[in-house]
C-alpha cells in the first residue's frame, strides 16, 4: 500500500501536458467550480475545446478530485492541528487498521505517508484546543503498540496553497 502512487506512475507513465493544459489546471486550482464558459474566456479557447481538455485531464488521471477548501473557523472548527508519526513494528494488518481508522475519523481532513524521519502525517480540525488534544490522544492510545514517536502542533495561518506546479 505504501508505494501505490509510485506503482501507478510506473505503469501509466507521465501524462503529456501542453501550456494550455497547465493554464487550465492553474485556473481550476483557484476555483474548481468555475463555469466552463468563464474558464474558456480566461484561457482564450472555445468552450467545447475546454470541455474536451477537461474531460481528457480527468480520464488521464491528471485531475483526481475537484475539492472545496472550507473556512473551518466559519463553521465552528477554529483549531487546525497536525500530527507527525513514526511507526515501530508496522505489519500489513496494523497498517490496514490504521488506514481504516484514519479514513473513518471525521476530524481528520488530510493524511499522507512520507519518507524520512516521519512515516505519516495527519491534519485535524477541532472545535477547541482541548477537543484537538482529545482527538490526538484517542489516536495515540488506539495505536500505542505501533507508534514509536509523535510530534504535534497547531496551524495558525495558511500562507500558501498551490496544488499546481509552475512550469
Amino acid at each position: 500500500m505504501f508505494y501505490t502512487n509510485l506503482t501507478i506512475m510506473k505503469k501509466e507513465g507521465v501524462a503529456t501536458l501542453d501550456a494550455t493544459d497547465w493554464e487550465i489546471l492553474r485556473e481550476l486550482s483557484h476555483d474548481a467550480r468555475m463555469p466552463v464558459s468563464r474558464l474558456a474566456r480566461r484561457v482564450k479557447l472555445h468552450r467545447e475545446k475546454v470541455k474536451y481538455r477537461l474531460k481528457r485531464l480527468v480520464e488521464q488521471g491528471v485531475v483526481k478530485y475537484f475539492l472545496t477548501f472550507l473556512n473551518l473557523p466559519r463553521i465552528g472548527y477554529p483549531v487546525w492541528g497536525f500530527m507527525l508519526i513514526s511507526f515501530k513494528d508496522l505489519d500489513q494488518k496494523s497498517e490496514e487498521q490504521f488506514d481504516k481508522y484514519v479514513k473513518a475519523n471525521p476530524h481528520i481532513m488530510f493524511a499522507y505517508r512520507s519518507l524520512g524521519e516521519w512515516d505519516y502525517g495527519i491534519e485535524f480540525f477541532a472545535k477547541t484546543p482541548q477537543h484537538l488534544y482529545e482527538i490526538q490522544l484517542e489516536l495515540k492510545r488506539s495505536f500505542a503498540k505501533i507508534i514509536k514517536d509523535v510530534r504535534t502542533g497547531s496551524i495558525i495561518e495558511t500562507t500558501k496553497i498551490n496544488y499546481v506546479p509552475q512550469m
